[in-house]
Parts: structure tokens; sequence; C-alpha cells
């Protein structure tokens, strides 16, 4: 044979071919490049792509179908035609779902035989694209080995295929295959049909596998919990620790804005589950890992979602001292203490993050009824999420001991610390009103709101009123009298208190303050300070951004915004405050750092490469 021939006897003749042969090489873990290149990357390339938005190409897609369909009862005959009008066609699988709702009254012997020839004998992506799309709902269980396949190739057909998959008697384990070798967001998607599915036999690998942290498939939380009936779960007999622990990952998931906009309050069995975690979470043996879980858990029963859910009586606080108890056993000591006494940096950050929660949440305040019957209590705490989590740090207000903000608004977080109580003293009341944002959407206020109140001093009272939320009109909450002496004293003891701070966000506050204080540090560089932050899962560095010029002339000049990502030395705040301030002054600082903003064309007229 010719060394031609041996090629041609090698490539794969169709792209299942093409899927299988590299699932052979990599049987465990998702297709390297997603299974690119394909075997009609040349064919692909030589397309035209006709200017059409990707809808209308594939309504053009449906036409043709419908055509043939109408003119070609014969499925073979059928095949051969649209397989010619496929050719030349620049088809996407991203919108393959429009031909599937299109094709739903087309009928299912007719779509199961086209439908296969095309995804099972084609080499090219547009024809497997149509022909998965005419599969959807009609396949039947012979087809899911190949469609699983095809789903490997994920970028392209990843969410098509698990469509199919999902509508067909019996596959939700092979959903679950597809899902386990699929990248972060095919496997999102696999999760999502799971949960549409709701086969018993996959609720455990939901409740061990159905969210992989930082990923898109922490959106799922919420629908894995209700899917497994997370609540019943936990109040039944055979329950082990891996079980309770997955369970509390879960609750914990549900807690974080990346879950989406308060996923625990929408979850309605979320007091039963959490009194079910409560009271299972002994059969856990200590770890640090788990000790963590619990304290955030713990930290949203006081300040988060939890602690606005709508409990039974004296249930909220059951089931707090339930899991403060649990954490204040020996064995359960011992990791936090071990942990806080390690020599990995990381591991005694997020120790010191939860022996500080802890301590926090035992002063919280935990009455519910106002001084009086005209005046409230208001009580002020950092509430700062757990290292190994990511997020943001907010400030937690309570208002006779309940949660306000986070019981009037849950599309965002509320406002950082160095916001509200920081050098423009915005909590303060004065004789003149002022209006302050207490809380902002995840994505920005114009697009989803935030939440305000108007503060106000009347003689020996403050007043908190007109809460107003630009998004939601009619926001019907009532204002609220504090008495001023106590008032203040509040508010003053929260802008003094740090104690929340650790080593690398107290650099941040007072390099902050500096750059304040003294705006030439960059201004001979001409730049000004703009944001400046320390991450809770970023320990050990400090991340300062600044604009160039200074004062633009005009809003038609240029400017490029850089961001200097600062590694901490060790040492005292001020020490290391000192070392960055004379970094910054001697050394140019628009040389050495990444560009956030602005544009390559402003940078290059600035005399900059851009490298965004």
């Amino acid at each position: 044979m010719s060394d031609l021939g041996e090629r041609e006897a090698l490539e794969p003749r169709t792209l299942l071919d093409h899927a299988t042969m590299l699932q052979l090489a990599h049987p465990d873990g998702p297709l390297p490049g997603g299974g690119r290149p394909y075997p009609d990357e040349d064919h692909f390339a030589g397309l035209s792509r006709s200017g059409q938005p990707r809808v209308a190409r594939w309504q053009q897609v449906i036409d043709i179908v419908t055509s043939i369909y109408e003119d070609e009862p014969s499925a073979d005959r059928a095949c051969e035609v649209m397989a010619d009008a496929l050719t030349s066609l620049r088809v996407e699988s991203r919108f393959a779902w429009l031909l599937a709702e299109a094709v739903v009254s087309f009928d299912p012997v007719w779509r199961r035989e086209v439908g296969r020839a095309l995804a099972y004998r084609s080499r090219e992506r547009g024809r497997v694209a149509v022909g998965l799309a005419l599969l959807h709902g009609v396949a039947e269980p012979c087809d899911t080995a190949p469609v699983r396949m095809l789903g490997l190739l994920g970028r392209n057909f990843g969410e098509t295929a698990m469509g199919v998959l999902q509508h067909i008697p019996g596959a939700a384990e092979d959903l679950v295959w597809l899902a386990q070798r699929s990248d972060p967001w095919r496997h999102a998607h696999a999760v999502t049909a799971l949960c549409s599915v709701g086969d018993p036999a996959t609720f455990g690998w939901l409740l061990r596998e159905g969210v992989r942290p930082g990923g898109p498939s922490v959106t799922n939380a919420r629908a894995i919990a209700e899917t497994v009936r997370l609540a019943e779960v936990l109040d039944g007999d055979d329950i082990s620790e891996d079980l309770v622990e997955h369970a509390g990952w879960l609750l914990v998931t549900m807690t974080l804005r990346g879950a989406g906009k308060a996923e625990l309050r929408r979850y309605t069995d979320a007091p039963g589950a959490l009194a079910g975690f409560a009271a299972a979470a002994d059969m856990m043996s200590a770890t640090f890992d788990r000790y963590a879980m619990i304290v955030s858990l713990l930290a949203d029963l006081y300040v988060g979602q939890a602690a606005t859910l709508g409990w039974p009586s004296r249930e909220l606080g059951r089931v707090r001292a339930v899991l403060e108890r649990l954490l204040d056993e020996p064995a359960w000591a011992a990791v936090l203490d071990i942990a806080g006494r390690s020599t990995d940096s990381e591991i005694c950050h997020r120790a010191r993050w939860a022996a500080l929660v802890r301590t926090t949440c035992g002063q919280l305040p935990l009455t519910e009824s106002p001084m009086d019957d005209e005046h409230s209590r208001i009580a002020i705490r950092v509430s700062v999420p757990d290292p190994g989590l990511g997020g943001v740090v907010e400030t937690s207000i309570f208002v006779d001991g309940r949660p306000i903000v986070a019981e009037a608004f849950t599309a965002g977080p509320a406002e950082q610390p160095e916001y509200l109580l920081g050098p423009d003293h915005r909590l303060r009341a004065d004789a003149e009103a002022h209006e302050v944002r207490l809380a902002e959407a995840d994505c920005t206020e114009g697009c989803c709101g935030a939440l305000y109140v108007t503060i106000e001093r009347c003689g020996d009272e403050v007043i908190w009123r007109d809460w107003r939320n630009p998004d939601q009109s009619g926001l019907a909450l009532p204002a609220v009298r504090f008495r001023a002496a106590e008032y203040d004293a509040e508010i003053t003891r929260a802008e003094t208190d740090h104690s929340w701070e650790w080593p690398a966000r107290a650099v941040a506050r007072l390099l902050r303050a500096r750059l304040r204080e003294d705006p030439d540090v960059l201004g001979r560089w001409d730049c000004h300070a703009g944001w400046l932050e320390a991450r809770p899962n970023d320990q050990g560095r400090v991340h300062v951004s600044y604009s160039y010029p200074r004062r633009p002339a005009s809003a038609e000049d240029v400017w490029v915004q850089f961001v200097a990502d600062i590694e901490l030395p060790a040492g005292d705040p001020e020490t290391v405050i000192d070392e960055i301030v004379r970094l910054l002054a001697d050394d140019d600082p628009r040389r050495r750092q990444r560009f956030a903003g602005g544009s390559a064309g402003a940078a290059q007229a600035l005399g900059f490469a851009w490298a965004a």
C-alpha cells in the first residue's frame, strides 16, 4: 500500500469514527482541544460566512429540511438530497435546537432514519449537527452509544448530544458518562439535563460530582438539591459521612454569589435541609475542610440567606447551637489548631478566617425585638467569605437582630466595609439627609438594581427612610428610628474595628489612605489612583489600579488604566506600606504592569505596547 493509501486508511471517515478513535486514546477525560482538529477542517474553513447571523443560517437549514421532508418521503433519498444541500452551507451547532423544535411534527420514523444517517455516517460537522437535531426526541436506546460518543466533541456537539440523550428512556447513565468526560461548561449542561430527567440511579453521582467548585455547574446546586430531595435524604436512615459532607458543600454552594441570586432562599426545603445537615454533621470525622464548610454555613445562618428563611419558632437558634457545639468538641477544635500552626500560608490564612468568623458570630445580637416601641437597635459586622471559596467582603447590617440588607436585596452583595465604613463615613448621620447605597447587583446597578436608604438626624434620633431599588418600584420597607447616641456609638465602633482584616487587607487600607493623602506618589508619573483591593482568596497580594494620564484635557483624549499586582513582603503593615510607596514613587509604574482599561489604540498613541 502506498503512503497515501496508508494515510487514507488511518484517517477517520466520519466524525463518529474521529470521536471514537480519540476516546480510545483518552478514555477518562475530556478530549484534548475538544476533539479538534476535525476531519473536515479544510472543508469547513473554505465555506463562506455569508455575513448572515447564525440564527438566520439555521432558518435556512430549517427551510431546506422542511422542503426535503415534504418532497422526499423516502428516508434514503432524503438523506442523499439533504447531504448535497448541506455541503455548501456553513452550519454551526449552537442553534441546532431551532431545528429540533421546527421538526417536532415530522414523522418520527423519517427523522430517525435521516438523523442517524447524517449524524453517524457524515464527515462534515454541518450534516452531523442536523442529524443530531433530527434525532432530538425520537432517538431510541440503541442510539445512546453513538450519540454520547459524538457528545465528546463538546464545543460543537456536546449540548446537542445531551439534549438527545435526555429524551431517550434509560439513558441517564449515558449522560453521567458524558458529563464525567466533558469540559466544565458541558459538565454543567449535563447536570441540568440529569436534574430534568430525575433518575434516582444518578442521585448519588449528582450529590458527589454534580457541582465542580469554581465551575459553571455551581449554578446547578439548587436544582440538584431539589432533584435528589436533599432534606429527605438527610432525614433518612441510610446515610454516610461522605453523603453528609456532599450535602453540606451543596448547601454552602447555594449561599455563594456565583451560584445565582439568593439560591438558598429560592430552595423551598432549605430550612429542613440545613436542620438535617446539622443533625447528621456529627457523623463526619473531623477534617479542616469540613470545619471550614461548617463555619461557612454558620456564618450564613447568622448573617446571610439562611438567616432570612422562614424558620419554625426557635429552630434557627437550635441549628446554630448544634453546629457550634460540634465545632467545640475536642476533635474538631484540634483540626483548627493544627491548621493554624501550618507552615502552608494559605492553610494558616484560612484557619485565621475560620477562627475569626466563629468569634464574630458569637458577638452578633440575637434579639429580634426593638429597644422600645419606637426605637430599633443597629449592629454592624463585617462578613468575610471562606478564602478557599472566594467571594467578596460585605458589610452586614442588623436591625433588631435581623440582617436587613440580606432580607431586602438578593441581586448582589452588600457594599464592602471600605465603602460604607471608610473615610467618607457614609453611614454617619447628619442634620442634612443623605442617601447611601447599601448593596449593588452582581452585574451592575443599571442592570439589576441596588438598595438605597436615606439617613437623617432629627434631634436625638437617627432615621433610615425612603428605601429604594431603582430596579423595583414601590419597595415596601418602613422607616426605622434609632436613638442617636447608640447609633453613633455603633457606627464609630464599626469604623474603627479592623479585627476582621487579614494582613493584606490591612495593607490595602493603609495604602489607600496613603495614596489619598499624597496623590503625588503616582502623580509624579502623571497617574491617578483608582480602585485598590486585597481579595480573600488571593492571600499575600494587593492589586492597585491607576489611570494615565492623570487628567485628560477632554473626553476625546486617550487614556489607559494599569493594574499593579503587588506581592507583599513579610513584615508589619506600616513597614510594608513604606516599601510599596517607595516602589511606586521611584520606579515608573507604567512600564511593568498589566493593562485593565483603555484600548490598544490608546496604548499605542501613548507609547505603550498593548498587552491586556
